[in-house]
């Protein structure tokens, strides 16, 4: 029996990618579980934090394409980013927190937290922002590639490439500096330009490189991620707590830090992941960590509820490992609900 052709403008899956996602997500659920336990501190987390966002901005770069023009290319952003973060926003940061606070079992969030997205930034579950974020950055990287092409590319193509990475170089600057002086623009603008370079590296890298396929260096890749993960280790080692920040876009560390760090985190996680390949349970939570992403913060609180209101009183490091192994297994379930009920605000199935 045949298999089903893909559609022509399907992107393939590549299981290592799916992996690294896999890693991140993990990563992304345990530094929400030690935050919510305030632990301010725990091994590699400045680290971990440097490269942790950055990451899923590459991934996006990577397989940037321009589409059928730009009202296509927003259409399909919408479908996969603005659908979701819209849906998980309304149901799980504004209808859920009211829902248990009549139950008595949450503070009273406000009705400044239907609005809340817009300037303020700060919300219960408040890992959607990631969406919103990504948006305007495709966004944004689409309007500097136009610009380029029908600017640059006809008089000059030998510079192309360098034109788009000087532009997207100087939009991070202005986000990096925005941050750094404690200005917010609306809707996460500002982190999303200071994300604009790590999705200009992930497009060159597509462009330059053989990440994606089989190569003579991948007999490299480990060796090639241990040294920069030991690089990136070395850089962030004296990094103060809490002195990286996307979503506020805070950041109390030297910029050439902040990014080479961030660079070298994600090409370490990735080729890392090409070697290994395949980790079932890691890349199956990869491949759907959208689903993971918009509501694992509300699964680990339900855990924790669970674990006081039952007092349970185990030291910390038994509870920590015991809600996020938990949290991680619960979605073995959830996510086959999801699919089956939510395709077309998890980026399963297109609305429009």
């Amino acid at each position: 029996m045949k298999t089903p052709a893909q559609p022509p403008d399907a992107k393939p899956r590549y299981a290592f990618v799916d992996l690294a996602k896999g890693f991140c997500i993990m990563l992304v659920v345990w530094h929400h579980i030690a935050s919510t336990w305030g632990i301010e501190s725990y091994p590699l987390k400045e680290t971990v934090s440097l490269f942790r966002m950055p990451l899923y901005f590459f991934l996006s770069g990577l397989f940037f394409k321009e589409y059928a023009g730009f009202f296509d290319f927003c259409r399909r952003k919408v479908n996969k980013l603005l659908i979701p973060f819209a849906f998980f926003f309304v149901t799980l940061s504004c209808l859920l927190p009211f829902a248990l606070h009549y139950l008595h079992l949450r503070a009273n969030p406000g009705a400044s937290v239907w609005y809340s997205f817009f300037w303020k930034q700060t919300f219960p579950n408040i890992p959607v922002w990631f969406l919103l974020s990504l948006f305007w950055t495709n966004l944004i990287f689409y309007g500097l590639h136009l610009a380029v092409k029908k600017l640059v590319a006809k008089k000059f193509p030998k510079h192309t490439t360098a034109s788009l990475v000087s532009l997207s170089v100087i939009l991070g600057l202005v986000g990096f500096f925005l941050g750094r002086n404690d200005i917010k623009l609306p809707m996460f603008l500002a982190s999303s330009l200071t994300a604009i370079p790590y999705f200009c590296a992930g497009h060159v890298a597509f462009r330059y490189t053989k990440i994606l396929v089989p190569n003579r260096l991948d007999r490299w890749n480990i060796p090639f991620a241990l040294l920069l993960f030991g690089i990136t280790l070395a850089l962030s080692f004296n990094a103060p707590p809490e002195s990286v920040s996307y979503v506020s876009n805070r950041y109390w560390f030297p910029i050439w830090n902040i990014y080479l760090c961030g660079l070298l985190g994600t090409i370490a996680v990735l080729l890392l992941s090409k070697a290994i390949g395949k980790i079932p349970l890691v890349s199956y939570f990869g491949r759907y960590s959208i689903m993971i992403l918009v509501t694992h913060g509300w699964v680990q609180w339900g855990i924790i509820k669970f674990l006081q209101e039952n007092h349970v009183h185990w030291p910390r490091p038994v509870a920590l490992a015991f809600v996020f192994v938990t949290t991680m297994l619960l979605y073995l379930g959830i996510i086959p609900l999801m699919k089956r009920f939510l395709p077309h605000v998890t980026a399963q199935k297109d609305v429009i």
